[in-house]
């Protein structure tokens, strides 16, 4: 009986140790660089007249200036990392953030269409989100490559056929996190990984919500190319290490939690 009960105490002592090995998943998120869209209300608060607005002024796909460089910055300042998978939102502006690295890097990344932006909803006023992940339909854009971003990114076979999600409420916003963080887990089992997505500012603070289990977290918007930061604990919840800093200020083991 004894050696029958060492066995199982150790066979305990070794899936307890699995499972606080479990907490291995790192994940980096970066906002993309600021797009024409993100300067309209600048202008329009300002009083500019519309025929003196730059042409980017309002375009969700041209990068403003201060854009152009913030992207070519990231790619220099990115932390010193060896991303194990680098996820990317199917839009524009998110390629056109992490492409000057993954050239300078030699990488690729996958393509989630989960990774879309979604609007600023309020979960005050929307409510609780659904327990259930609502049925989205493949309504959005068709997500196409041009060719000479072909050998920089992939789109990963998703059951959404190739299209963009489109979202109108916070519970499917909650929902398409939702989705994030079971692809994560499924993309990472039980090894040790570190993660960089590249994404949105709305999407990201949901994402933030979900992986920590804060639903009324409530820090500001990421700032253009800035980042969050968050490591899984053994418990399957993500602590919060650092929250809207530079790419610069990053640094992974020295990480704060924050406060």
């Amino acid at each position: 009986m004894k050696p029958m009960i060492r066995k199982l105490g150790l066979g305990l002592l070794l899936w307890a140790a699995a499972w606080t090995a479990r907490a291995d998943l790192t994940v980096y998120y970066v906002r993309h660089a600021e797009g024409g869209h993100n300067v309209k209300k600048d202008f329009v608060a300002r009083g500019v007249p519309k025929d003196q607005w730059p042409a980017w002024v309002g375009n969700p796909d041209v990068f403003t200036p201060t854009g152009e460089v913030q992207a070519l910055a990231l790619a220099t300042n990115m932390p010193p990392v060896k991303f194990d998978l680098i996820a990317v939102s199917p839009l524009w502006r998110t390629r056109h953030t992490i492409l000057p690295y993954l050239k300078a890097a030699g990488r690729t990344a996958e393509i989630w269409p989960e990774l879309t932006e979604t609007q600023g909803f309020d979960p005050a006023k929307e409510g609780p989100a659904a327990p259930v992940i609502p049925d989205f339909l493949a309504g959005g854009d068709r997500i196409n490559l041009p060719p000479e971003e072909q050998p920089y990114f992939h789109l990963r076979p998703d059951p959404n056929g190739g299209r963009e999600f489109r979202v109108a409420t916070f519970a499917e916003a909650t929902a398409l996190a939702r989705r994030v963080e079971r692809l994560l887990r499924e993309r990472t089992g039980a090894k040790p990984m570190t993660v960089l997505l590249v994404g949105h500012g709305n999407s990201g603070l949901t994402l933030v919500r979900q992986l920590t289990r804060k639903p009324a977290f409530s820090a500001m918007h990421l700032k253009n190319t800035w980042m969050w930061l968050a490591r899984e604990t053994p418990g399957g919840a993500f602590e919060l290490l650092r929250y809207n800093e530079p790419a610069t200020a990053f640094a992974l083991a020295a990480a704060a939690p924050v406060r």
